[in-house]
């Protein structure tokens, strides 16, 4: 974008919103991928959606990441908005 003489670079953070669904609500458990949202609202709605169709079975998390941003050194790439309960999940 061009402005009085300054070249105004615009970045918009695309958030998205990553779908998880880990057995008893544990990560070192089987786990997999349910879907990339780009509204919060959606992504809990299908958290919140699977954990009843799996009986409590799984407990699935929202994570909140930004995209094409990543970098090796960091350790909070992405973070974790919401986690729905499993029937034995202890958080």
């Amino acid at each position: 974008m061009y402005s009085g003489g300054a070249v105004i670079e615009l970045k918009m953070k695309n958030e998205t919103y990553v779908v998880i669904a880990y057995r008893w609500g544990e990560r070192e458990n089987h786990s997999y991928t349910l879907g990339v949202f780009n509204k919060k609202h959606a992504a809990i709605k299908c958290a919140n959606s699977h954990t009843e169709y799996r009986g409590g079975k799984y407990a699935c998390v929202v994570e909140k990441c930004v995209m094409n941003e990543f970098e090796n050194d960091a350790d909070d790439y992405t973070t974790e908005i919401y986690r729905t309960k499993s029937a034995m999940c202890s958080k």
